[in-house]
């Protein structure tokens, strides 16, 4: 059987098509579907950058503060009484004379810091003298905190109040290495 040159450039033209559509279906198709794919995730992987850069930044800003805290908590010493230092400010506040009672509240340790805490009551405050003395006590340089805050007007003069509050601080645990 002999093919005419018609007949054999339909043969030709029918096998490049072929090959084309075998490169383009095995080969190029592939190729730009897993292109796009790359595209896709290099756009997901620069805003997972994006988020590990914000996160590291944050981590940094709370890794400064807690070792400024751990400055403070260190100058500090574990010889701080927190009973001590409150009286001692309620004397200067003008307010020792309101305090009722003073306890220990329950600690909580961590692994790093061992928390401590009073609970205080002042009957027959002003509003005036209760903010002055909590100011004086969130304002310390001993990183003391108001935990818990209950007021209460008086019925015969609601210009008096009683109050009731815990005052929170954190040591140091020693390390043992």
């Amino acid at each position: 059987m002999k093919l005419g040159g018609r007949e054999k450039g339909i043969i030709i033209g029918g096998g490049v098509a072929i090959v084309l559509l075998l490169f383009f279906q095995f080969g190029l198709s592939p190729a730009l579907a897993r292109m796009k794919t790359l595209d896709r995730l290099v756009a997901q992987k620069e805003r997972d950058v994006q988020e590990m850069l914000g996160l590291r930044e944050t981590y940094l800003a709370r890794k400064a503060v807690i070792e400024e805290v751990n400055r403070s908590l260190s100058r500090r010493g574990q010889e701080f009484a927190i009973f001590s230092f409150l009286e001692d400010l309620a004397n200067k506040s003008g307010v020792k004379g309101n305090i009722m009672y003073m306890k220990p509240a329950l600690s909580t340790s961590g692994e790093l810091y061992r928390e401590s805490s009073v609970e205080m009551k002042l009957e027959g405050i002003t509003l005036q003298a209760l903010i002055q003395y909590l100011y004086e006590i969130e304002r310390a340089p001993q990183l003391l905190r108001v935990r818990r805050l209950h007021i209460k007007p008086r019925a015969a003069n609601p210009d008096m109040l009683d109050v009731t509050f815990q005052v929170s601080t954190f040591y140091l645990l020693e390390r043992s290495s």
